[in-house]
Formats: structure tokens, C-alpha cells, sequence
């Protein structure tokens, strides 16, 4: 059969797997609901195991050189009258020894370019509407809309990379649970001054109750430079902080960061002004059925805590394409088509899984902890804050073991 991969949904994990198979000589298609990748308060985080894979692939070098972005060398907790480096990225990687903030509404174009290059279709304002089964039962295939305009497209296999209230996910009978997450997180982007203090780019900021934000995301074209400040809430708390107003909000960060106060008092003004993110922690029954499989957020949902999700995403995206290309490009049937996007949950999901349970205990430990009045990290890891070795260690295992992509099998 071989044929073509339809991948519905261009988040990073859509867009690299497009890229990949595209490379791979492997026909394939991109459904982008949206007209542009412009998302508010995505992931932006790329991890030094990521950017060492696309150096492997040859677009680490090309990618930094072309896109802004900001580099972080390490994640910072403050706390009144102390600081604390609890993970250093130095030792993470020799080529790439940071994590680069870099915006996705510039990381997925760039991507989605150099798939086209390769052969690929890229639909944009693309919506899924169904998928399309064959006499057995098996999809083979979508239905999707273009402005009103309906269309369909065979496909060997429909990969369903659209993200947390995936359609796909739900149009397969592919069953999502709710692992439990005790935090939601508000988000607001403000200017960013030249002269303003210097912050490793991931920082948090202790306060009652919760943590505060800050992401350095750095010069942005026709955009300018801007900080992105994050609160968290409890879960679920929204609506009586919707009734509070912004006021409480800014005088939260007037807290902790005096000198961004009053650029924020001007440039908030309504709790409408705020992304809200509610934080969820969501793992599947399975990550496949006969001619479709999930990737990324459609397959497991992990706290932005950390923000590996993109990073995850990615990580599943390249495993996927090294189990396609092969069996693809030989003209696979049916079966061993879904024998090989199978083995997908077999080789990641363990991983997914492992890292899913830690966010669990964080959270829970960290919901604990501010209905207790304590703020900053758990006392372990202020001492172990302390001990060089141990921010590098920490730093290895972020960016390297979490994600952990492998090289795509087939170049065409």
C-alpha cells in the first residue's frame, strides 16, 4: 500500500514529523487548522537535546542563526532575600549547553518551509472534520474543510498531532484520562527594557500561595523585546480571580518585581487581557488505532511545569518517523503500517509515563506547600541548590534524557 502520511495539526510535533518524512522521501500532507502558527503563550522552550538533534539533522546551526531567540543557561528560584540555581544547563550538552527560548509562531514556519522544500504539503486553514474509514473499519483517510469548502484525502496513515482537546483523539474512540493537576497558570506578555535586571531567562518568584513567572523572551521582530509573566493559581480558582480583577494580580508582582509594577499596571487592564492555561496532566488508553496514531499532547498531556511538552512533542515525532520511513517507502500494507506506528507507544511511553508520575508528585507536593504558607523550592532541594554537581547533574538529565530523539533512519 505504502502511500501517504496526513498529519492533522501543525504544533512542533506535527511540523518536525512532516519535515522528517518529507526527508525521508515519504508522501506527505500537514493540516494546519489556523491560517498562521501564531499561538499566545505556547511552549517556546527548545531543550539542548533538541537542539543537538537538529544539529544532527543539519538545522541547529541555520535555525539560531535565522530565528530570534534567547538563551538560558540555567533555572532560577527567588525567595525573599534568597536565590536559588536549582538546575544549570552548562554541562547539559557540549554544542548546545542552554535551553533556547525561541517563539513557535517563528520556530513552525521556519520548520514547515524546509518540509515544502522536501516535497510536503502544507494546508493551511486546514479544520478536520472526520476521519475516513474503510469497509473493515480501518481509517484510511480525512475529511477537512478550507474555508467552507469541503475536502477529502486518502492516507495510508492519519497521525493526530493536535494537541490536548485533540479531535483526532476523539474521532478514534481514544479514551483520555485526567491524572490530577492542582495548578492553573495566567500569562501576560509586557515590554522589555534594555536596561532592565538580568534574569537566567527561566526564572520563578516565590510568593503566598504560589509562584510568579518570568521568561525572558527577548528581541521579537515588529514585536519588540518582551517579558512574559506567568501566576500560578489553584486549580480550578479562575472564576474568583476573574472577580478579584487584575488589581491583586499586580500587586503580586509589585511583590517580587517592583520595577516591572508599573509597566504592568499600564499595560493590564482587564482579567480579558490574560491567557488562562489551565494545567493538565492526561495520559490515553492507547496512542494508536488501525490507520491512526497521537503524538505529543494528543497522546499524553504533561504539566508546562519544566516545559517539556514541546520537548516531548519532539521527541515523539522523530521515534515516529524512524518507525515510517522504512516500512513506508518499501510500500508497507495496512498492517504493517500499524504495526510500526504502534511501536511508537512502545518505545516512548514508558519514558512519557515515568515523567507524568514526577509531575504528579510535584504538583501534589507543590499544592501542599502553598496551602501551608511556605514559598520557594522544598527544603531538600534548597540544600541541595547549594552543591555545584548536583545543578549540572540536574541539568544533564533535563536536557538530555527528557526528550531523548534519535535520528531519522532514511534521508531521500
Amino acid at each position: 500500500m505504502g502511500g501517504r502520511v496526513v498529519v492533522v495539526g501543525g504544533g512542533p510535533g506535527g511540523v518536525l514529523l512532516t519535515y522528517l518524512l518529507a526527508r525521508g522521501g515519504v508522501e506527505v500532507t500537514l493540516l494546519e487548522g489556523r491560517h498562521d502558527f501564531a499561538r499566545r503563550f505556547r511552549g517556546d522552550t527548545l531543550a539542548p537535546g533538541v537542539l543537538e538533534y537538529l544539529d544532527d539533522l543539519g538545522l541547529a546551526r541555520d535555525l539560531l542563526a535565522e530565528v530570534p531567540y534567547t538563551r538560558s543557561e540555567a533555572f532560577r528560584w527567588h525567595t525573599p532575600g534568597k536565590t536559588y540555581e536549582l538546575v544549570d544547563y552548562r554541562g547539559a550538552s557540549e554544542r548546545f549547553p542552554f535551553y533556547a527560548l525561541m517563539p513557535q509562531a517563528r520556530f513552525l514556519p521556519w520548520l514547515a518551509g524546509r518540509a515544502e522544500a522536501y516535497g510536503a504539503t502544507v494546508a493551511m486553514g486546514a479544520r478536520f472534520s472526520a476521519l475516513v474509514r474503510d469497509g473493515a473499519g480501518r481509517v484510511c483517510g480525512v475529511e477537512y474543510t478550507v474555508d467552507a469548502v469541503g475536502h477529502r484525502i486518502e492516507a495510508a496513515l492519519v497521525v493526530g498531532s493536535d494537541g490536548r482537546s485533540s479531535k483526532v483523539r476523539g474521532a478514534a474512540g481514544i479514551e483520555a484520562t485526567e491524572l490530577g493537576a492542582s495548578l492553573d497558570l495566567l500569562w501576560f506578555a509586557v515590554e522589555r527594557h534594555d536596561d532592565d535586571p538580568a534574569y537566567s531567562g527561566l526564572d520563578l518568584f516565590a510568593r503566598p500561595g504560589g509562584t510568579i513567572a518570568l521568561l525572558d523572551q527577548g528581541a521579537r521582530p515588529d514585536e519588540g523585546s518582551q517579558w512574559q509573566v506567568g501566576w500560578s493559581i489553584p486549580a480550578g480558582t479562575y472564576p474568583e480571580v476573574r472577580a478579584g480583577g487584575v488589581g491583586p494580580l499586580v500587586d503580586a508582582v509589585a511583590a517580587v518585581l517592583p520595577w516591572l509594577a508599573p509597566r504592568l499596571r499600564a499595560a493590564l487592564t482587564s482579567v480579558n487581557d490574560l491567557t488562562l492555561l489551565p494545567v493538565r496532566i492526561t495520559t490515553t488508553d492507547s496512542w494508536s488505532r488501525p490507520g491512526v496514531v497521537l503524538l505529543g499532547d494528543a497522546a499524553h498531556v504533561v504539566s508546562p511545569v519544566g516545559g517539556n511538552g514541546i520537548n516531548l512533542a519532539l521527541a515523539d515525532a522523530a521515534e515516529l518517523a524512524n518507525q515510517l520511513v522504512g516500512p513506508l517507502r518499501d510500500g508497507a500494507g495496512p498492517d504493517e503500517v500499524d504495526a510500526a506506528a504502534a511501536r511508537l507507544e512502545a518505545v516512548r511511553r514508558p519514558g512519557v509515563d515515568a515523567e507524568q508520575r514526577r509531575q504528579v508528585r510535584t504538583e501534589q507536593a507543590a499544592a501542599k506547600r502553598n496551602a501551608s504558607g511556605v514559598v520557594g523550592p522544598p527544603p531538600v532541594l534548597r540544600v541541595l541548590s547549594a552543591i555545584p554537581v548536583f545543578r549540572r547533574l540536574a541539568g544533564r538529565r533535563v536536557g538530555v534524557r527528557v526528550p531523548a530523539p534519535v535520528p531519522v533512519i532514511a534521508v531521500g
